[in-house]
């Protein structure tokens, strides 16, 4: 079980810390200024100034709209069930494999008679169906029983990311120890024991239910600071900074191209995986996603200096702590001083907003 984070701090890409980012609309604007035309000096997005407050909405005795926090006994059975679903209970069985079930084997492949690089493993448990292996590996092994030796001759697909073995013809020695199938557990104190850090199932289902109550009072408090800062920035007037609103824009695509290299796959395969949208759809999403992340900042900048607020050690230490960082530095080592700073003052002045809120009855 694990806590929800108290604080909304969200970006683009987990790599990078920004909060407080507003949702995709259905109807992006068309962008000002696209990739390859920056504007921006080089500086980071979190130190350009955001842009002029021409007037600041109200943000003391604003209203939002209470979220139920209530957790029912449907919504813990729901949890135990997953847990139950996500466990069963592997048995081992006397027939042949068939699709679903899960086969041991050692295997040995080789190429022109000779074993190759990564082909080889024992004990190695496969889930047949699962495509984990390439073409006929898996489908090649469906009738097989415990025992027995079969030898799959196969072609490695033309695309394979090893130049040696793309489109090589190959053979695979496979010895099968054992065949399994997966079966639904049953959930009682021996399963909790052996799948949780607990005893019995009344111990698991109370913790359960306490995690849950926290969780969402959590996500009731999230949602109330997400209400309440949205509707302060809606009811302001800001010019935000064309340089800002480019630094910004070309941070976050940067960690697109970033989260590219590192997957080895081009950014379009990124943006369709993490928003789906196209490459087409994302650049002035991203545009009017950056414009209305400098209002925010503008906004929260503002309020810090009407209220003098300012971020100080026990509020950096808060957010590394609902980031899950294990101290400050470390959280300063992966997000940046100024990045840090930035959404500490944010969360602060959020909190300053919700405290001086009025719920709706």
């Amino acid at each position: 079980m694990k806590k929800s984070l108290k604080v909304c701090v969200c970006g683009l890409m987990a790599a990078v810390l920004v909060s407080g980012c507003s949702a995709k609309t259905d109807s992006p604007a068309e962008p000002e200024t696209t990739v390859g035309e920056s504007q921006s000096s080089g500086e980071t997005a979190a130190v350009v100034d955001p842009g002029e407050v021409v007037s600041l909405g109200q943000y003391k005795g604003v209203s939002y709209t209470p979220v139920s926090q209530e957790v029912t006994d449907e919504d813990v059975q729901e949890q135990l069930d997953a847990l139950v679903d996500a466990n069963p209970t592997i048995k081992e069985v006397d027939r042949e494999a068939k699709d679903g079930d899960i086969v041991n084997i050692d295997y040995v492949g080789k190429k022109d008679g000779v074993a190759f690089e990564g082909g080889t493993a024992a004990g190695y448990d496969l889930t047949l169906g699962s495509q984990t292996f390439i073409e006929g590996f898996e489908e090649g092994l469906v009738g097989t029983k415990a025992g027995q030796k079969i030898d799959l001759d196969l072609t490695f697909p033309e695309g394979y990311p090893n130049e040696d073995l793309a489109g090589a013809a190959v053979v695979f020695e496979v010895t099968v120890n054992k065949v399994q199938e997966s079966v639904e557990s049953t959930l009682d104190d021996a399963f909790i024991k052996a799948n949780t850090d607990f005893d019995t199932v009344d111990a698991y289902k109370k913790a359960l239910r306490e995690d849950l109550e926290e969780m969402a009072k959590d996500n009731a408090e999230n949602q109330m600071m997400a209400e309440l800062l949205q509707k302060v920035v809606k009811s302001s007037e800001v010019n935000v900074s064309d340089q800002a609103v480019q630094a910004y824009y070309d941070e976050q695509y940067k960690s697109c191209e970033d989260m590219a290299a590192m997957y080895g796959v081009d950014v379009d395969t990124i943006i369709t995986s993490f928003f789906g949208m196209t490459k087409e759809d994302f650049e002035p999403w991203l545009t009017e996603m950056s414009q209305e992340e400098c209002k925010i900042r503008a906004v929260v900048d503002a309020i810090a200096k009407a209220e003098a607020l300012v971020v100080e050690d026990q509020d950096r230490e808060e957010l590394a702590t609902a980031n899950g960082f294990e101290s400050v530095d470390a959280l300063i080592e992966s997000a940046g001083q100024d990045m840090v700073d930035q959404s500490a003052l944010r969360m602060k002045v959020v909190k300053f907003i919700a405290d001086n809120a009025v719920a709706e009855s």
